[in-house]
């Protein structure tokens, strides 16, 4: 705030929020497990633990719910977006494939919100559709430490949607 004679004048700031409409509004009390990916909802988070999971799958009274991450990938609502092109992945598909699937169960590890949706290939490029903005960045960054090439990122307008674009 600052002073203009008597009066103070207040500086306000309008954001853009994009909210995740898959977010949970409510958390439920202690424990939650996402039977389509085995991911563990406790003290406020989700986190993978395949012992705990399948303790809690076969416990009656703990709630079966499907993670955001889940309901991300049935309803193919995508967050991220992966193009890949180029001579260099035309003839390495194989080993720049394996490269992405090690780099996704890395980010399932830390967070099990990062999930792949839907890999579409058109032969001159292909589309990785990813739940969260951050796996399609943390995807093309692995590829470029790998193999270099030409790395793009175009983000919208409220920085929740990412399109990421790999290129050698």
């Amino acid at each position: 705030m600052a002073k203009k004679g008597d009066k103070w004048l207040k500086h306000t700031w309008e954001f853009e929020t994009t909210e995740d409409p898959y977010a949970m509004k409510e958390a439920p009390a202690g424990e939650a497990v996402c039977p389509r990916c085995k991911s563990v909802f406790k003290d406020k988070r989700w986190f993978m633990d395949e012992e705990l999971a399948e303790e809690l799958l076969e416990a009656e009274n703990v709630p079966k719910l499907l993670c955001p991450g889940c309901r991300k990938a049935l309803e193919s609502y995508a967050m991220g977006y992966l193009y890949i092109s180029g001579e260099f992945w035309k003839t390495h598909r194989d080993d720049i494939m394996r490269l992405i699937n090690n780099e996704v169960e890395k980010a399932r590890g830390l967070n099990p919100l990062h999930q792949i949706i839907n890999i579409v290939d058109d032969g001159e490029t292909t589309i990785i559709e990813t739940t969260t903005d951050h796996l399609a960045q943390r995807l093309g960054r692995a590829l470029y430490r790998a193999y270099k090439g030409d790395l793009e990122f175009r983000w919208s307008k409220g920085d929740k949607l990412v399109r990421v674009y790999w290129k050698r």
